[in-house]
């Protein structure tokens, strides 16, 4: 689990830096980012919970649901026009 956190937190990082730097357009670069950063809130889910540290795996669940709408909201008012 560790391993795949630790990718998909490079690729948060990876991704953020390329919308900044505008080496990538930021209609390409916000929603792969804020995708890695949901599955990373994810997975830090599911270590909580394997921890029985129910609170924070609900906390970090619900942030992460959070996050995907957000970016389907966005990414909708990107191709309809919203």
């Amino acid at each position: 689990m560790k391993n795949l956190k630790l990718i998909f937190s490079a690729l948060t990082v990876a991704f953020a830096i390329l919308g900044l730097t505008r080496a990538l357009s930021t209609d390409i670069t916000m929603p792969i980012t804020f995708v890695c950063l949901a599955t990373t809130m994810f997975i830090t889910s599911k270590e909580y919970k394997d921890k029985q540290q129910k609170n924070s795996a609900n906390y970090f669940l619900l942030l992460g649901v959070f996050l995907l709408l957000v970016t389907l909201y966005n990414v909708a008012s990107i191709i309809w026009g919203i």
